[in-house]
């Protein structure tokens, strides 16, 4: 993800950091586009870890438990395959290396095997890291029950003044020419809510000379074609 995303992060950065260096469970959520995933590696990237397990997508146990074990080093490519007790099989021994975290990011909905899996790694006393859309029974299921062994670190789309700041980075970048940059950073506050990913979508788009009309660029327009180009995805 761009660095631009990191504008006005430093609360959220520097939340995280003090958490993970007590070692404590950690939720960290919030919508879609928000950024929570290249926060969280920014993070890792920073503290220079040792040894952790990483699963980048965790939407089952069979997901997470494959990116775990791929992710220990151990040139275990043929896993793909194996069933999920084979996979706890080769996985627990791999404990004894005493891992700094255990990171899910994109966590899917939590169901009962999934969750006794994370009762097995709470009771081992190994730090957690899960990155999810919510905290409530439909972003990530049974795992609500747990919440309470878990900070929890919200990222939330941006304010007007730091959507303003990654739209100025944006046109930069895209090298855009408007009439209007004021207005133009105004809309795409309108349009995308502060949202890091909708605005960087805004922005690309508006390199298209279509949406230039009479002195100002249609945002609207822009925003219309985008929620088009997603639907058809």
């Amino acid at each position: 993800m761009d660095k631009e995303i990191f504008i006005g992060r430093q609360q959220e950065l520097k939340a995280i950091h003090l958490l993970m260096d007590k070692k404590r469970n950690l939720v960290v959520f919030g919508e879609e586009g928000v950024g929570k995933s290249a926060i969280v590696r920014r993070v890792l990237s920073d503290s220079g870890s040792s040894f952790l397990f990483f699963s980048a997508g965790s939407m089952t146990l069979k997901e997470s438990l494959v990116n775990f074990i791929l992710s220990s080093q151990n040139g275990k490519n043929d896993i793909g395959g194996k069933n999920i007790l084979s996979l706890k099989r080769i996985f627990y021994p791999l404990l004894k290396r005493n891992p700094e975290y255990i990171i899910f990011d994109q966590l899917g909905r939590v169901g009962p095997k999934f969750c006794s899996f994370f009762e097995y790694l709470l009771d081992k006393e190994i730090p957690l890291l899960v990155v999810s859309r919510g905290v409530r029974d439909d972003n990530i299921g049974h795992l609500r029950m747990m919440l309470f062994n878990f900070e929890k670190v919200e990222i939330a789309n941006f304010d007007k003044e730091n959507t303003i700041a990654l739209v100025e980075q944006y046109v930069n970048e895209y090298k855009l020419n408007l009439c209007r940059q004021d207005d133009f950073a105004m809309e795409v506050f309108h349009f995308s809510k502060g949202n890091p990913k909708i605005i960087k979508e805004l922005c690309s788009l508006a390199r298209n000379g279509k949406y230039q009309k009479e002195g100002r660029t249609d945002v609207k327009l822009i925003d219309l074609d985008r929620r088009i180009q997603e639907i058809s995805i």
